[in-house]
């Protein structure tokens, strides 16, 4: 069996990336690709997701869901184990949560529904997809899971308190269940963007950017390569030795 101390720890291996049709997410699938493994794309956007499969057909297994419908996610983790017996898939020892959604509003104008929703999209749905990958992970003893939180989550940004809860709510699930799933051998790590050029953000103007930009060391946004790189080392033999930690890719962000 593959282990995580090896150099190939994913080749022979599957991953589940979640939010795979967002440019972070096309990003990610492709790194853990060019790592080895065979890539779980999941997304709501089906159009996407195909295009995305086409690319490599043997190694990328789209599924179409949506991550805040509980039962569609057990659906989902029911098709990913039905095929961990298939050599050309292997057994899932990786997990990226990456999907989110954002809502920018002053605390006196949130609505609630916008926070209720943020933080199903961005805590509650990878909390569930924590608990069941680490419920096929543990028998192993083997596994990686990272999860995509943000700056704004560790630092806090005016008009953004609905969507900081609800990705610094990951965070603290990220630090305990690295304590907690430790003996199992799974791995848990963040990666924290900061301003990556992405849909999230693309609603910015010119002035709007600017001013988030001007307040980045390296004065420019970052890419979603970038956040990928980061995502590969925390799911590989490279970072074994690491869990429970937030690795900040953002240019030296202060929100």
């Amino acid at each position: 069996m593959t282990s995580l101390s090896d150099t190939s720890c994913l080749t022979g291996h599957s991953v589940l990336v979640t939010g795979a049709s967002g440019a972070i997410g096309q990003a990610i699938v492709k790194r853990l690709l060019a790592d080895g493994a065979v890539v779980f794309a999941a997304g709501r956007n089906e159009t996407t997701l195909q295009k995305l499969s086409e690319t490599d057909p043997a190694r990328i297994v789209p599924l179409v869901y949506d991550i805040a419908d509980e039962q569609a996610v057990k659906a989902a983790f029911r098709t990913i184990q039905s095929k961990q017996s298939d050599p050309a898939v292997g057994s899932l020892i990786g997990l990226v949560n990456n999907a989110g959604v954002m809502d920018e509003a002053s605390l006196m104008l949130s609505s609630l529904d916008a926070v209720k929703h943020q933080l199903n999209v961005n805590f509650l749905a990878a909390y569930q997809h924590m608990q069941l990958a680490a419920r096929l992970m543990a028998r192993l003893k083997q596994g990686a899971i990272v999860n995509v939180v943000s700056q704004v989550g560790e630092q806090g940004s005016a008009g953004m308190s609905a969507y900081a809860a609800s990705k610094a709510a990951l965070t603290g699930a990220t630090k305990a269940l690295a304590k907690e799933l430790a003996s199992t051998g799974i791995r848990v790590n963040a990666v924290a963007p900061g301003f990556i050029d992405t849909s999230l953000t693309e609603h910015y103007d010119d002035k709007a950017k600017e001013a988030v930009l001007s307040r980045t060391a390296f004065n420019r946004a970052g890419t979603p390569e970038q956040v990928a790189d980061a995502v590969g080392f925390l799911m590989s033999s490279a970072s074994s030795y690491t869990s429970g930690h937030v690795f900040p890719v953002d240019g030296i962000f202060h929100p």
